[in-house]
């Protein structure tokens, strides 16, 4: 099952096929909107609208930690997020899409781990390493 946390304009439920809402409360809050569930071609997911499906909520004011926990809980093995953003890179124009390896997050005043050894089900303070933060098997397919 994919979870898709759909960032300014890729959060349109309509993509998805026989598509159902569902809110969720997990142990660090509400996510930011209902989870749609639906299907992509015959493909179980989950659509999360990142900024809530009336973009009312701040990067900075984002739960991210009830988000992912949300898909976890509801069975996604993979996550797929989208962001728009610039480049300072000529040859990368306005609606390119960018597969990336690396990033740097300026997003500030929130959590910056869902291991901080305060939820019992998470023990403990975990260190993860972040030089390859995404996937390799995904960024192939």
């Amino acid at each position: 099952k994919i979870g898709i946390i759909g960032g300014t304009g890729l959060d349109d439920p309509d993509i998805l096929e026989g598509r159902t809402e569902k809110y969720v409360d997990t142990p660090y809050g509400k996510p930011s909107d209902a989870l749609i569930l639906g299907k992509i071609k015959n493909v179980d997911c989950v659509l999360l609208a990142r900024h809530g499906r009336h973009h009312t909520i701040m990067p900075s004011n984002i739960n991210y930690r009830a988000n992912i926990w949300a898909l976890k809980e509801e069975n996604c093995s993979h996550v797929l997020v989208t962001t728009a953003c610039g480049s300072l890179r000529e040859e990368i124009q306005p609606g390119d899409l960018v597969i990336i390896d690396q990033f740097i997050d300026r997003t500030t005043k929130r959590h910056c781990t869902l291991y901080d050894g305060q939820h019992c089900t998470l023990s403990g303070v975990c260190h993860i390493p972040m030089a390859e933060p995404f996937c390799t098997k995904t960024r192939e397919v």
